[in-house]
């Protein structure tokens, strides 16, 4: 169950970052979570199943390693004197909920 609870600061109203999402699973619910995370992961990464390139959710990893790489491929190719072209995009309020919808 996952209950919202008002974030310090923010006014009351319907929207969803005003919401901090609080988990309510018992102790068994989360050792059951972290042993399916935990063979999944395995699962995936013994098989080479995650993409090199996929920083979230992944150990050790995080938006400063996806920096790093796109940094070094873009002097990598710069240096060979390649044409770089970069579209970075901002989807911070694209899966925002309108007002008066209930889902």
């Amino acid at each position: 169950m996952v209950i919202p609870i008002t974030k310090p600061g923010k006014a009351e109203g319907e929207e969803a970052s005003k919401f901090s999402p609080i988990s309510l699973l018992d102790t068994g619910g989360n050792v059951l979570e972290k042993l399916l995370i935990n063979r999944i992961n395995h699962h995936l990464y013994s098989r080479g199943h995650m993409n090199e390139n996929q920083f979230a959710f992944r150990p050790q990893n995080s938006t400063n390693n996806a920096a790093m790489v796109v940094k070094e491929f873009v002097q990598d190719n710069l240096a060979a004197g390649d044409v770089i072209a970069l579209v970075s995009l901002d989807v911070q309020g694209a899966f925002e909920q309108p007002v008066g919808s209930r889902y």
